[in-house]
């Protein structure tokens, strides 16, 4: 089972996704994808027409590759049984730097920003107005939308099929994809009445990476009830604009 920490407000709740996405995926088959038109595998059936299936698991460290890029991905979910442990909003959003030097910022749902340049990093804990030097490097890597994109569609990379040609999403010609439901709805079955589902993924024509995502669900499981849902979008590819810097207004560190 999945737990999310998600900041709101002034407080952090714990998501409940109530997906066992890990046995899922393990038991479905559903940790690797090889499907014959997925991008980039050299499959003789490669997108470009409707009714493909599935889609190479993998594609989010193709966005390493690209010189730079923002990003924003959210979390949402409720759950009747631990209201408590629930909660939804907020967002983390950032910009990364791939080349010629690696860096990021990182708004962590509106509560820390990270800037990391190589091996420095500071934290700012006012929006930005103040900083100080990290005292314990934060792998921030944790916060990208690599680290959760395999979880939410690697795992169930094979119920894919291709839909439509291509597709502008976020600027960027795309390969849509949309999870097939029936399938979708089979490996959750457990948890009673799911409903609602939706999954797809915008995969990018040119450079085969993840391009915007959203996957949710409804459920109804004897008296519990709620919703789950994530979605991530990534944007500004390769924009001159993009820019992380080394931020000026340093507070110093008793030493």
């Amino acid at each position: 089972m999945i737990r999310v920490l998600v900041k709101q407000g002034r407080g952090l709740f714990v998501v409940v996704a109530l997906l066992a996405i890990a046995v899922a995926a393990c038991s479905s088959g559903g940790s690797s994808a090889t499907a014959s038109n997925a991008p980039g595998n050299g499959g003789t059936n490669q997108p470009g027409a409707s009714g493909g299936t599935g889609f190479a698991s993998g594609l989010s460290t193709n966005l390493n590759t690209l010189d730079s890029y923002k990003f924003s991905w959210s979390v949402m979910g409720t759950d009747s049984s631990a209201p408590s442990d629930t909660g939804s909003g907020g967002s983390i959003t950032g910009t990364v730097i791939n080349k010629p030097t690696k860096a990021s910022l990182v708004n962590y749902f509106g509560g820390a920003v990270y800037i990391t340049i190589g091996t420095d990093q500071w934290i700012s804990t006012d929006n930005g107005t103040t900083w100080m030097v990290s005292p314990t490097t934060v792998p921030v890597d944790t916060f990208l939308p690599t680290s959760n994109y395999g979880v939410y569609f690697d795992a169930f990379a094979q119920t894919y099929k291709q839909v439509g040609g291509t597709e502008s999403k976020n600027g960027v010609d795309c390969f849509h994809f949309q999870g097939d439901l029936s399938a979708l709805q089979g490996l959750f079955a457990t948890y009673g009445g799911v409903a609602n589902m939706h999954a797809d993924i915008w995969v990018a024509k040119n450079g085969n990476y993840p391009v915007s995502g959203a996957f949710g669900f409804s459920y109804a499981a004897g008296t519990n009830a709620g919703s789950y849902g994530y979605q991530f979008d990534i944007t500004n590819i390769n924009d001159s604009a993009n820019k992380v810097e080394k931020p000026t207004n340093v507070t110093a560190l008793p030493s």
